[in-house]
């Protein structure tokens, strides 16, 4: 086992348009996969006669990645080319995905970390060292970002960073080895993603005899019980729409296939629309991003970073500070949303933000939510 190498702690916030947070790790509190006293149990790492070397599943125990995720997966881990979007047998990465399409995405480079990690990071490590400039970015950026009383982790790695222009997407680099954990779609903290990592690392010379290929059928399988797309129009009628915000001055409009409009009744003789948005996939993972970047520069970076304002009790797993969709109604932006088995519905539009008209809005959001 390669011996556990100190990488020096750089806090660094994003700007709101170019950088993102930066996180790099140091020599103390090793992370554990659950955020808890304790992780799970690793699984007797063995090599069968069969086994890609190479394959990304191989690296860590499905049972460590549920004690994250909080659920069971659905289907085995499975090898896949862009997260859970494209099953597929030779793919980079692999995805741990639970049947309410919370996922966790592994991506591994077994040789040419070094030059994913430049791309991936070196332009914006760039704009903090070069410039006048840019050493002001740089010092506004540090008085930004605090790491959860001043607590650092540590792993099986050289660099670790937050990935720039993404909330979730934790990446480490070991000699030419690079390892990133996208753990956007999920509760997922940061700890517990660097705790993964970590447990990846460590087994990277010694793979569990786990084929993430062989489960790509069934990830295909798992992917045709979503909810399928419907006209956003044809989810609720223009009765069950005014029984929620009253009489409407025109029949609900479709602006696209995804979209549509209710005209309210106008307020001081100005028209006021409610727009129904819905992504039919994807939809926890862009909720979750949207809140980040609207927190971008503010104090919703801090919790990202840390997983928590203040030590857990103990064996209590680290919750996300990040406001968690799930099924609940929150903010977003000038409307609301909720996420149910990975669809977003959003209610934007031009309704104020009265407390009788954010009523109404969550009522329509649960009132379509009950349809899908």
């Amino acid at each position: 086992m390669p011996t556990k190498r100190a990488v020096e702690s750089r806090g660094i916030a994003c700007t709101a348009l170019f950088l993102s947070a930066l996180l790099g790790c140091s020599n103390k509190s090793p992370p554990t996969p659950t955020g808890g006293s304790s992780a799970p149990p690793f699984a007797k790492s063995t090599v069968g006669e069969h086994s890609d070397k190479q394959d990304p599943c191989s690296l860590l125990d499905p049972k460590e990645v549920e004690a994250v995720l909080g659920a069971p997966l659905a289907v085995p881990p499975f090898r896949s080319f862009e997260g859970a979007l494209d099953p597929l047998p030779t793919g980079k990465d692999c995805v741990y995905e639970t049947d309410q399409f919370r996922h966790i995405s592994l991506h591994v480079e077994f040789s040419g970390g070094v030059q994913t990690w430049s791309m991936s990071l070196g332009t914006v490590k760039g704009l903090m060292k070069g410039g006048a400039g840019n050493a002001e970015i740089a010092n506004t950026v540090k008085k930004t970002f605090k790491v959860d009383e001043g607590t650092e982790m540590s792993g099986e790695w050289d660099e670790a960073s937050l990935m720039p222009l993404t909330c979730c997407t934790f990446a480490t680099l070991r000699g030419d080895q690079f390892i990133s954990i996208d753990f956007t779609a999920s509760r997922t903290t940061l700890r517990q993603a660097a705790g993964l990592a970590d447990a990846a690392y460590k087994r990277i010379d010694h793979p569990l005899n786990i084929d993430g290929a062989s489960a790509v059928a069934a990830a295909k399988g798992l992917d045709k019980t979503r909810p399928q797309p419907v006209d956003a129009c044809s989810i609720l009628n223009r009765t069950e729409v005014e029984a929620i915000v009253g009489p409407l001055t025109a029949a609900p409009r479709a602006t696209s296939k995804t979209e549509c409009a209710y005209m309210l009744q106008p307020e001081f003789d100005t028209p006021v629309e409610a727009d129904l948005q819905i992504s039919w996939r994807g939809g926890y993972s862009t909720l979750r991003s949207d809140r980040y970047v609207a927190g971008i520069g503010g104090s919703a970076v801090n919790p990202i970073a840390s997983g928590t304002s203040a030590a857990p009790p103990a064996g209590q797993e680290m919750k996300a500070q990040v406001p968690d969709p799930d099924e609940t109604v929150g903010p977003a932006g000038m409307g609301v949303a909720a996420v149910k088995r990975d669809v977003l519905v959003k209610i934007a539009g031009s309704m104020s933000n009265s407390p009788e008209d954010k009523a109404k809005q969550k009522a329509l959001i649960e009132a379509v939510m009950q349809k899908i």
